[in-house]
This record gives C-alpha cells, sequence and structure tokens, in this order.
C-alpha cells in the first residue's frame, strides 16, 4: 500500500444479514488512520498498521444497540480488501471496494 488516503465502499457479514459502509484509510509509512462508518454511524480507527499489503487496526464500532469493540486484520489488493472483525460477539467477514484513491 502507497502513502495517501484511500476510501473503500465495504459489506460486512453479520447475523443479521449483509450490512453496508466505508472505511477510509489513510497511510503514512506504514502507519494508518481514518474512520469506519458502520450501522450509519462514524467512528475513528486506532493503532492502524500497514506492512506491504496486510493491515490492522482496533476501534469501537457504534452499533444500534451499543458500542462494540472490535480488531480488525486484513489483506489489500489493487482495488479490494477483506477484512476479519473480531468482537466480543463472534467473527465477521467484511469484503471492500476500492472508490477513491488520493496521493496527499
Amino acid at each position: 500500500m502507497e502513502n495517501g488516503t484511500y476510501s473503500y465502499e465495504l459489506e460486512m457479514t453479520t447475523p443479521l444479514g449483509k450490512r453496508r459502509g466505508n472505511l477510509e484509510l489513510s497511510q503514512y509509512g506504514g502507519l494508518l488512520n481514518g474512520v469506519l462508518t458502520m450501522f450509519t454511524r462514524t467512528t475513528p480507527i486506532q493503532d492502524g498498521k500497514c506492512i506491504g499489503n496486510h493491515i490492522s487496526f482496533r476501534g469501537d464500532m457504534n452499533t444500534l444497540m451499543k458500542l462494540l469493540p472490535y480488531r480488525a486484520e486484513g489483506d489489500l489488493w489493487e482495488n479490494t480488501l477483506a477484512l476479519q472483525i473480531t468482537t466480543e460477539q463472534g467473527q465477521y467477514q467484511a469484503k471492500g471496494v476500492l472508490v477513491e484513491k488520493r496521493r496527499d
């Protein structure tokens, strides 16, 4: 992953069906910053890292019922990403498609 800002449209599979959202990532020298929008709520990511095409970060997903801490790990390809999101409620798979890339 090159330095810059990336915007992905996400689709996450949950027990209640598929949920759509966005992931905005800014990568500089292996560190990731950004925000996750899921369940119509936006929260910042924390402790983001990028090594090659592998990314990891954590945060608190603001669901309809409660604040849900999570840890995400996954891989980036040219225009897509795949994440495994781990929470106290279980593990979820999310797929993303690149919709915008900016060099900052």
